[in-house]
């Protein structure tokens, strides 16, 4: 078409040059240059190359099924007859802001995503870009339009897998667990049929089931996959580690071998793709969109709201009971062991040691290689303070030196010592700990 058209303009020129030539030889040799000059000027133009962009090529303001490239392109008569839309090709990275949803159990959570595609879809050469995707990409609306439906796609498929008995999550905390499957439901609301799907005879199954089951080791199953009715496993109620997919694994058992195995290749085709576009290996043309996707990713799935709160505060309380018991176990070890290399230590004697090295006692001052030293300093180091410490008080004992003033108490009767706030033992807890390790319990 182009040139069909500069053919028609030169011929245009040369019956004006014959014209004029007929008036005045060097009049029309110059009017015939001015004229080529300005012709070819205007029709050269530029597509950028920085920002990368490429064109779809207009006649008449209707778009054609023309691809320019970046760089210097011919447009005879621009723009009276032709003319081009410039389209930026550069990759787009598009944050879907975070989704607050609730789950069945009416607690909420916030799911947040990103991804990252191109303007475009390459043909079947994998080189030139298909130019009918560049008209789908701009009947979209171009980027923004393109990056408000994936918002709106990936917001509408969020909300329809948290609150779905199939696919979704039973409680908040299923949902944090299921991460990478809301990452292959998005994928899948996103990409659709450029993923690779599993044969229609094995969808009475849901494929992110299968995925879970087929997965090496195999994944725990969903509260879903556990419905009495569907059979396929097990979840004990009361122990999170008691599971099994005896259920679902009967029923693949019973598929041919051949057909064992073109549902392996499909789950692991499936899992590929996902990981691909996870990597940002992928490549994954959206014709409805006229994009291609590169990569996709679930960031986070946050519980938010007073769950959240409770959540947090529950496990603040876990990681408290952790140190105190680590804490109680490093008692027990050092009065275990203080009892065993001295035997004649009290347990309020051997409770009141302790309490020095951990810095819970008043200091006490001791004759250590006749020099006064805080027991409580770090002179000696803990070992060599414990040494002169158990000395002087089993001195005192065997001299009547008045170290038994310390109230007695009745000790703990074999159950360990009680719950305290940490580092407040008495010394009626001491006292039983001690005993107890004395008598073996």
């Amino acid at each position: 078409m182009r040139t069909l058209c500069t053919i028609i303009v030169l011929g245009l020129m040369l019956a004006v040059y014959e014209v004029l030539l007929s008036v005045n030889f060097w009049l029309a040799i110059a009017v015939l240059a001015v004229l080529v000059i300005a012709f070819i000027s205007n029709a050269i133009k530029t597509v950028p190359a920085t920002p990368p962009h490429e064109a779809l090529l207009t006649i008449f303001g209707r778009r054609l099924k023309v691809v320019l490239k970046e760089g210097w392109n011919f447009l005879p008569l621009y723009p009276l007859i032709f003319s081009f839309i410039l389209i930026k090709v550069g990759k787009v990275n598009t944050e879907f802001p975070p989704q607050q949803v609730r789950t069945p159990d009416r607690a909420v959570i916030s799911v947040s995503a990103s991804v990252t595609w191109v303007p475009g879809i390459k043909g079947e050469d994998g080189v030139k870009t298909d130019p009918d995707s560049y008209i789908a990409y701009l009947n979209s609306g171009g980027r923004i339009g393109v990056t408000d439906i994936l918002e709106d796609t990936a917001e509408d498929r969020i909300k329809t897998w948290a609150m779905s008995n199939q696919e979704g999550p039973a409680t908040w905390m299923e949902a944090q667990a299921m991460k990478d499957d809301v990452h292959v439901v998005l994928a899948k609301s996103l990409l659709g049929d450029a993923l690779a799907t599993v044969p229609l005879r094995f969808q009475d199954v849901p494929t992110s089931t299968w995925m879970r089951f087929l997965n090496e080791p195999k994944s725990k199953p969903s509260a879903y996959d556990a419905i009495l009715r569907n059979g396929w496993a097990h979840v004990s109620p009361t122990d999170p580690n008691d599971w099994n997919w005896d259920g679902l694994q009967r029923k693949f058992d019973a598929y041919s071998p051949e057909e064992q195995e073109e549902l392996r290749a499909a789950v692991n085709a499936r899992r590929e793709d996902i990981k691909a576009i996870r990597e940002g290996r992928g490549r994954f043309g959206d014709r409805s969109l006229g994009i291609t996707i590169l990569r996709f990713s679930v960031n986070e799935v946050k519980v938010e709201g007073e769950v959240a709160k409770a959540a947090e505060l529950e496990e603040k309380e876990r990681r408290e009971r952790d140190a105190d018991t680590m804490e109680i176990d490093n008692i027990s070890d050092r009065a275990k062991k203080l009892k065993a290399d001295h035997p004649d230590l009290t347990s309020e004697q051997v409770f009141r040691l302790i309490q020095v090295e951990r810095g819970k006692a008043t200091r006490t001052t001791i004759d250590v290689s006749g020099a006064k030293t805080d027991a409580g300093s770090d002179l000696l180091g803990l070992a060599g303070i414990a040494k002169e410490i158990v000395k002087e008080l089993i001195g005192d004992r065997n001299q009547g030196g008045g170290q038994g003033n310390y109230e007695k108490g009745s000790g703990s009767g074999g159950k360990g010592l009680p719950k305290r706030e940490r580092g407040d033992y008495t010394t009626k807890d001491m006292e039983g700990l001690v005993d107890d390790l004395g008598k073996g319990k």
